[in-house]
C-alpha cells in the first residue's frame, strides 16, 4: 500500500469516526406540527369525490416563542368553495378568537387556508367549522382538538 493509499484510508477512517461519534454541526430547531381533528371527515358537495378533511395543523416555531400558525387543507377532483371558521380558545387566559377563511380544495399540494402570526403560549383548543358550497348541500363539518402553542 503506497503513501497516498494510506493517507486516503486514514482520512476516510477519521471522517467515519467523526460521523459515528456524533461530531457534527448543531442542528436547527425544527418547526413542530400538531394535528387537530385528525380523524374528522365529511362529504364533499360533489358526493363522488374525495371527502372533505375538517382538521387542521397547529405549527409552532421555537425561534418565535409565543407565536403560532394554523393551516388546513383539503383535496378535491372538482371545484367548490369552502367557508371555514377557526376558533381558538387559550386555556390559561380564557381568550377566544375566531377567524374566517374562504378557500377552494384542489389536487395541488397547497394549504387550503392559513392563519399566521397568532399569539398565545400554552394549551389551546382549536375548533374548525367548515361549510362546503357546491351542487349538493351538505351539513357543516365541525372538528376540534387541543394543542400546545
Amino acid at each position: 500500500m503506497g503513501r497516498r493509499s494510506v493517507a486516503v484510508a486514514l482520512t476516510a477512517t477519521a471522517v467515519a469516526v467523526g460521523v459515528s461519534t456524533g461530531v457534527a454541526a448543531p442542528a436547527q430547531a425544527a418547526v413542530r406540527t400538531q394535528p387537530v381533528g385528525q380523524n374528522c371527515w365529511g362529504l364533499s358537495p360533489h358526493v363522488v369525490d374525495i371527502p372533505l378533511y375538517g382538521g387542521a395543523t397547529v405549527r409552532t416555531d421555537p425561534r418565535r416563542p409565543g407565536s403560532f400558525s394554523i393551516w388546513g387543507a383539503g383535496k378535491s377532483f372538482f371545484s367548490y368553495t369552502t367557508d371555514t371558521w377557526v376558533t381558538v380558545l387559550h386555556f390559561p387566559t380564557g381568550h377566544i378568537e375566531t377567524f374566517h377563511r374562504r378557500w377552494q380544495p384542489s389536487l395541488a399540494d397547497l394549504p387550503g387556508f392559513r392563519i399566521d402570526d397568532l399569539r398565545a403560549s400554552g394549551p389551546i383548543r382549536v375548533t374548525v367549522r367548515s361549510v362546503a358550497r357546491g351542487p349538493v348541500p351538505v351539513p357543516p363539518l365541525i372538528c376540534s382538538g387541543t394543542a400546545v402553542a
